[in-house]
């Protein structure tokens, strides 16, 4: 999926779960999440994202093995356990680099 695409969910636009102090447009939006060493998506069964996490070192050099993760999840699909799949995924994708 293309990065980009992401800035147009409202759990992004909505400031809580990213640093932005301003909103992601297209630009600046494919800008932060490319930047990252890994962007995890949660899609519905029409294919919308409903749910995403970004994951991406702490550090560098030795201490680049810490890893920190920032979740967002629709608002509107909370309860589901979206956001516990998102972390489960995580653990795995996490584990896999580790490998």
């Amino acid at each position: 999926m293309n990065k980009d695409k992401f800035v147009c969910y409202n759990f992004v636009a909505e400031g809580v779960a990213f640093p932005q102090e301003e909103p992601l447009n297209a630009e600046t939006g494919a800008k932060f999440f490319s930047s990252q060493s890994y962007c995890g998506v949660a899609v519905n069964e029409d294919s919308s994202v409903v749910g995403l996490y970004i994951l991406h070192p702490n550090n560098v050099g030795r201490c680049g093995h810490i890893c920190n993760a920032s979740y967002a999840v629709s608002s509107s699909c909370r309860g589901q356990h979206i956001g516990e799949k998102l972390v489960l995924d995580c653990i795995q994708k996490e584990k896999t680099a580790l490998t």
